[in-house]
């Protein structure tokens, strides 16, 4: 049942504040900087026509469904282009996101990312932040088997030809715009009874409310209008540190007083009392 906002504020330090189990997190403008299909599309000299359909998709204009075909198809990706992408997720991962997860780990959280981003290019990124494997989800894409050089044996002998370009999406819920909360649902369905957080940058996770008990907007890399105005509660700062605050149960606070996790919990706690954290 979804938290009721009017009253999270005051709870949020009182003693027996019971915090989340699971926390969820977006990828593209959440934890990394960069939107992964607009970057295919600056590498290809495409990215204004592609960026205006990721923002109208992400600002909740159109259904993403409509539009996620679309710029694929537009760009035509390789599998090498693609897998290059988890490279720039983390020359651009969001200030503090290694140290806010490592805390959330500490404390005993499971954590997942669920995103619309390319699965090939999502779950190495996560990995490496520490996210476990089998907690990622994104959308895998089929490849034209005969493009590329197909015909050079020689080409893959490492793995799968890195110029076999995009052919289709698979069908997924993530390439629609209410499709996160079927995904977390799912998750939740194989864990034990506890409470759920969302974190992300667009209406699409706003749309996963229903599956959790709180999605908190995040607007560090990019401030939607509309997430901004819907979202019960609203992260302004570049930083993800006001997540702990708002995950944490107090006993879970209490546990990272004088470990090396204390740092990003205290910035967490400083930004929200600076105001960098809206609550509607």
């Amino acid at each position: 049942m979804p938290d009721n906002t009017s009253s999270f504020k005051a709870r949020l330090f009182e003693p027996d504040w019971p915090g989340y189990d699971f926390v969820f997190f977006d990828c593209d403008s959440t934890l990394s900087h960069i939107e992964g299909i607009d970057e295919l599309a600056r590498h290809k000299g495409k990215f204004v026509e592609v960026k205006r359909l990721t923002d109208a998709a992400m600002d909740g204009e159109v259904h993403l469904q409509t539009v996620y075909d679309r710029r694929l198809e537009m760009l035509s990706p390789t599998r090498a282009e693609i897998r290059d992408l988890e490279r720039h997720y983390r020359e651009t991962v969001v200030p503090d996101a290694q140290a806010v997860i490592d805390a959330l780990k500490y404390a005993g959280k499971e954590l997942f990312i669920i995103s619309g981003g390319l699965l090939e290019a999502v779950r190495p990124f996560g990995e490496w932040l520490g996210i476990p494997r089998q907690n990622i989800r994104a959308v895998e894409v089929n490849f034209n088997l005969l493009s590329g050089r197909w015909w050079d044996y020689q080409a893959d002998r490492w793995g799968p030809a890195p110029d076999a370009e995009y052919l289709t999406a698979e069908e997924s819920p993530l390439v629609q715009s209410e499709g996160k909360a079927d995904v977390v649902k799912e998750l939740l369905q194989e864990r034990p009874p506890g409470r759920a957080m969302l974190v992300g940058d667009g209406m699409s996770d706003l749309a996963a409310q229903r599956a959790v008990d709180l999605v908190v907007g995040f607007g560090g890399v990019i401030t939607r209008p509309s997430v901004a105005q819907a979202a019960k509660v609203f992260i302004k700062s570049s930083s993800l540190a006001p997540v702990l605050p708002l995950a944490l149960s107090s006993r879970n606070i209490a546990s990272l007083r004088g470990t090396a996790h204390e740092l990003v919990l205290n910035k967490g706690h400083d930004l929200l009392n600076q105001g960098e954290v809206v609550f509607r």
